[in-house]
């Protein structure tokens, strides 16, 4: 058997973090076997879970490697690549923007960004419903070594695309759309979208282990990514450049900051209620008559009923998820350093042992 994979499976539960509520020591025991046999089946080197329930971490726990080089376990400070989840964090920034009223989330955005003429009518309401007709990655777009540095820089590969179809009228996911979102805003305040993060999100909200995801910087804690080749074997994820999607998919961040990212949306002051409604109500396109996609959020309902709110991410060395479940006070955030399957799947069984618990008290 290949040598790291006898190491990662022999220290596959290592962490620095096991406390937990013990009124849900069986939902935890559940959820540690199903993550063990995830990772394994799935050769997935590290990963991060945390559960809230009613406003307070009751699990939160490291698995695996933060880098097999040099055997670093997971610990709750190791950041991991988020990707797509990003898209939720942008959009409660922005929602908050809005509710301060510096941010009008209902003008064209070429009334900023002049690389899109005045036909490209579309706003920052339809970028963060993905109603805006912009386009998502192509192979070339993902395999590329010609890189963006900066969000205005990352307009070029899309600005002098044609539109999918009229902006409102159907849905069309699009992490471009929310990179523009992102240019926007920048232009809209003048200032950098990660200062914005740092200082209007990351700070208020005590994300102390949330940052964006630039390659040249020295970051503490950062976790190493990985990919599988050929021969399925663990290999060290190909270099990417996130810097000009930071919107989109370009953050790393804990499964405990994520957790408190949802606590503060259940409970906190951050927004206030109209906006709170705005991120979780449905988008209503012109074309289609149901939707379950808001404001960057995803609203949606299990297979026993229960509503809840979420994203998932994908990217190059690293998979992320996050559950808000607000009947039941319950959030779930999950996060590895491998991009594996593009399902809530993972997270939802999680949840699942805690609902168990939490419905038969």
């Amino acid at each position: 058997m290949n040598k790291i994979i006898q190491i990662l499976i022999c220290t596959l539960l290592l962490s620095c973090s096991s406390d937990f509520n013990k009124n849900f020591d069986g939902s935890v025991e559940k959820s540690r076997s199903y993550v063990k046999t995830y990772m394994e089946s799935n050769k997935v080197p590290g990963m991060q879970v945390a559960v809230s329930y009613g406003g307070d971490i009751i699990w939160s726990k490291g698995f695996g490697y933060s880098n097999l080089e040099f055997s670093i376990p997971v610990n709750p400070k190791a950041k991991f690549r988020i990707a797509s989840v990003s898209k939720p964090l942008t959009a409660v920034l922005t929602a908050r923007l809005y509710q301060s009223k510096v941010l009008n989330i209902d003008k064209p955005v070429s009334s900023k960004l002049s690389e899109f003429s005045n036909e490209k009518r579309f706003t920052l309401r339809q970028l963060f419903s993905h109603a805006a007709g912009i386009r998502h990655y192509l192979p070339k777009d993902t395999s590329t070594t010609i890189y963006h540095n900066d969000i205005q820089a990352g307009l070029n590969i899309v600005k002098d695309d044609t539109l999918l179809y009229t902006p409102g009228y159907r849905f069309s996911y699009s992490s471009y759309g929310y990179n523009i979102a992102g240019a926007y805003v920048e232009k809209a305040l003048n200032q950098e979208f990660e200062d914005l993060l740092n200082d209007s999100l990351f700070m208020p909200l005590q994300m102390n282990n949330s940052t964006i995801d630039n390659p040249f910087d020295l970051i503490p804690n950062r976790v190493s990514g990985y990919e599988l080749n050929e021969e399925s074997e663990i290999i060290n994820a190909r270099f990417f450049d996130n810097r000009y999607k930071i919107p989109a998919g370009g953050m790393l961040s804990t499964a405990e900051d994520l957790v408190k990212l949802g606590d503060e949306l259940l409970y906190g002051q951050y927004l206030n209620d109209s906006s709170k409604k705005l991120l979780f109500t449905p988008f209503k396109y012109s074309g289609e008559k149901e939707s379950d996609l808001g404001f960057g959020w995803l609203v949606l309902k299990d297979e026993f009923g229960n509503k809840f709110y979420a994203h998932l991410g994908g990217n190059t060395g690293g998979c992320s998820i996050i559950l808000i479940y607000p009947e039941l006070e319950l959030i779930v955030a999950w996060l590895g350093n491998r991009d594996v399957h593009w399902s809530p799947e993972p997270a939802l069984t999680i949840a699942e042992f805690f609902i168990d618990k939490i419905e038969n008290k």
